[in-house]
């Protein structure tokens, strides 16, 4: 029963790939159409609305890109020594026009050596630090704090945002559940699928009004998870 269930898993995640590559390319000759639209237009109204268009299909691109990710197989990982430190720099470089424009300092401290999938985590660390800011007003901060101890790695994520009330925590990492208006709820279920197979976890921590803590944990030394054991969970 387990294998016809984990086969069954497969085919799926299979399917829904296929589905989303079919889906990009139609998506993408419709916003060519649109943008040659849009620099043809005779009227300013017309062209707000074909950017409105124009943004939705980005959007709609967007969606396919963190479905695809969410849809990837959990087995396939490539390992490589990495820096913690140096990966969170990395994210933290990527962000920092964002941070500055929306007036939230952002910051590293800590180092911590890892054999990992750099590609898996860097995405899973973007995904954290950018729902941080997404949450931090003005005048906030949003830490990345490393740590090595007892044969595991800790990141920490900490935001001086608004927090969250305990009903949306406990449902925080259920795909498809978001709080934000332009979001898919893939962000949080890509990471912790990223933590646990590579035999870590990611937990939060969070209080309505004081800001947000999200906890990641790495073992030092390779620990292999295949699919059926990461999904037990």
């Amino acid at each position: 029963m387990a294998q016809e269930a984990l086969a069954r898993a497969r085919e799926l995640e299979h399917l829904s790939a296929q589905l989303s590559h079919e889906l990009k390319n139609p998506l993408g000759a419709i916003k060519a159409l649109v943008q040659l639209a849009r620099r043809e237009a005779c009227d300013d109204q017309s062209r707000e609305r074909l950017e409105v268009a124009e943004n939705e299909v980005e959007r709609m691109n967007s969606i396919l890109q963190e479905y695809l990710s969410f849809s990837r197989p959990l087995d396939k990982l490539r390992r490589e020594r990495c820096s913690l430190g140096a990966l969170a720099d990395e994210v933290l470089g990527i962000v920092g026009a964002q941070a500055a424009t929306a007036g939230v300092a952002i910051r590293r401290a800590g180092e911590a050596l890892v054999e990992v999938d750099t590609r898996r985590l860097r995405e899973a660390l973007f995904n954290l630090v950018t729902n941080a800011l997404d949450a931090t007003a003005s005048g906030g901060k949003v830490e990345v704090r490393i740590a090595q101890r007892d044969g595991e790695a800790q990141v920490e994520v900490r935001d001086s945002g608004r927090g969250m009330p305990p009903e949306v925590l406990e449902r925080v990492g259920t795909p498809f559940f978001t709080t934000r208006e332009q979001g898919t709820g893939l962000g949080v279920a890509m990471a912790r699928a990223a933590f646990t197979q590579h035999g870590g976890s990611l937990e939060y921590r969070s209080e309505e009004g004081r800001g947000t803590v999200v906890v990641g944990v790495l073992p030092l030394q390779q620990k292999r998870v295949t699919l059926g054991a990461a999904s037990a969970g």
